[in-house]
């Protein structure tokens, strides 16, 4: 038979796992929750990242400018793209509209690639297209003279089946225009002047 210790000693009870474990279980935890949060930040950025890249208007900016010889001048050859910035791109009624700020490392000197191009179809039509030196110097990509002039550019060719639209100096200076939707008779707008019962 057993016998019990004599005396008021009892063994004290066993502890639970989260007791024993917490010390490590905590730390370990809050580790993963963040490095889950900054991984879905670097995989949407990625995806971001290589969206654009593989859009039309900036490969087609890129490629006008790369084969430019004012900005091979400017910049040194060979120059490469940076992280795009300002980037905006929107879809509506048949038109994508795209603002795009590139920056291009030379070996000889800095720049910004500024787009801004319309798509109707399956071609780009670029209203903006210049490279901007930190120098402050301007080379037109637009520009079908021999010049290559730093400075105003010319009209921005008129998109296909579309009016000549204004030109626009800046990326982000006005949002694309979309065209005005007719909104259907008011006795027929749900919630416009009618009662509802609930």
């Amino acid at each position: 038979m057993p016998t019990m210790p004599e005396g008021d000693y009892a063994p004290a009870p066993r502890q639970g796992w989260w007791s024993r474990n917490w010390k490590w279980v905590a730390p370990v935890g809050c580790l993963g929750l963040m490095g889950s949060c900054v991984g879905m930040v670097a995989l949407a950025i990625g995806w971001g990242y290589s969206s654009v890249k593989d859009m039309g208007a900036y490969t087609e900016a890129l490629a006008l400018a790369q084969d430019d010889p004012h900005v091979q001048k400017a910049l040194g050859t060979p120059f490469k793209p940076g992280f795009p910035s300002n980037t905006q791109v929107s879809t509506a009624n048949g038109l994508t509209h795209a603002e795009l700020v590139v920056p291009l490392d030379g070996p000889k000197a800095d720049g910004t690639l500024n787009v801004v191009a319309d798509k109707r179809g399956e071609d780009w039509a670029f209203r903006t297209l210049y490279v901007q030196l930190d120098d402050g110097g301007r080379i037109d990509l637009l520009d079908t003279g021999d010049s290559g002039a730093a400075g105003a550019q010319d009209a921005p060719p008129a998109l296909p089946d579309d009016a000549p639209k204004e030109p626009r100096d800046e990326p982000g200076d006005l949002e694309p225009e979309a065209p005005a939707v007719p909104l259907p008779p008011a006795e027929k707008q749900p919630g416009k002047g009618s009662d509802i019962e609930l």
